[in-house]
């Protein structure tokens, strides 16, 4: 542990009280400048330390999110800022980084959504996290789902927590009321039967206020604190999330999606209804019937064809 560290632990151990200077340097075998050394990278780094002449030093405050306040979590890397936490767990997976490494930013300079969109994710309001897996048996053709299962996954944990009418619009976005609060980038490293890596990227608006989202998507976007008309700890919630989907995946790699969909099915906003389904050089419009075990959207044309759909972007 950094010294950094042991200060900070000194001082939680005291919260909201007053330590003298030469207590902490001599619990820790260094000197008072080293200490205060110390004490001004915690403070740069965000923490509230209040320092009194004679009497020592007070933590009033600590950061949403910090290194300190993951240093207990196994391979899990804070970053203040970072192009995109999907691009970074893509570098920490090609030098071997184990499954479930984890890369949280406080923001993201070049977020990226689904069809090469950029995701907005500026510091101190929301959730942008990557989690690598490493997956032992799966198939590049199983891993499919993956999304699917992670959308349902979040959904439950945020309408369960706090209340909220979550839906899910196939195959990755998060709604209430009709406007988006999560996305989900899964990226996959494979060859034709051996998967290297899958990484699940999360962008989730958590403490956004209105006039926080830029204009052009301010009709379009909301966020937990919005909706749930309070502040949310972003840290507990990261931290419950990532054990969701570390849980979920250990079940979606013995048994595939079924175990999920009825739970996705519950919550999603596409089937029964019109749907328009765009990618690339083409697009196709019916109604979406169902959802297959495979994750596959099922949906009769107008010439009541039927089509197994596994990729594009839903309206």
């Amino acid at each position: 542990m950094s010294n950094g560290s042991r200060v900070l632990e000194i001082l939680r151990a005291n919260y909201g009280k007053t330590i003298s200077g030469e207590l902490v340097s001599n619990s820790l075998g260094i000197s008072r400048s080293a200490t205060w050394k110390q004490i001004k990278s915690l403070r740069d780094k965000g923490y509230r330390i209040s320092a009194r002449s004679r009497s020592g030093y007070c933590l009033e405050a600590e950061p949403e999110l910090s290194d300190e306040r993951f240093s207990t979590e196994e391979n899990v890397f804070f970053k203040d800022s970072v192009d995109s936490t999907n691009l970074a767990a893509h570098r920490l997976a090609e030098e071997g980084a184990p499954g479930f490494t984890t890369v949280i930013a406080e923001q993201q300079l070049a977020g990226r959504g689904r069809l090469g969109r950029s995701w907005y994710s500026p510091a101190g309001c929301g959730l942008w996290f990557s989690v690598i897996f490493r997956p032992k048996e799966l198939t590049p053709a199983a891993a499919g789902p993956i999304t699917l299962v992670a959308a349902t996954v979040i959904t439950r944990y945020l309408s369960t927590e706090y209340s909220l009418p979550v839906q899910i619009k196939w195959p990755n976005d998060l709604q209430i009321g009709g406007k988006k609060i999560a996305g989900i980038l899964t990226e996959i490293k494979s060859d034709l039967d051996r998967i290297d890596y899958l990484i699940i990227g999360i962008g989730l608006n958590v403490n956004q206020e209105i006039a926080d989202f830029p204009i052009e998507i301010a009709n379009l976007a909301t966020s937990l604190a919005i909706e749930a008309d309070k502040k949310i700890k972003r840290a507990d919630l990261f931290l419950g999330l990532r054990q969701a989907l570390m849980s979920a995946y250990g079940v979606f790699e013995k048994e595939g999606f079924t175990p999920f969909r009825q739970a996705w099915k519950a919550h999603n906003i596409t089937l029964g209804r019109q749907v328009k389904i765009s990618w690339p050089g083409g697009f196709l419009t019916g109604l979406a019937l169902e959802l297959t075990d495979e994750g596959k959207l099922v949906v009769k044309d107008h010439d009541a064809r039927i089509h197994l759909v596994n990729y594009g972007e839903v309206s």
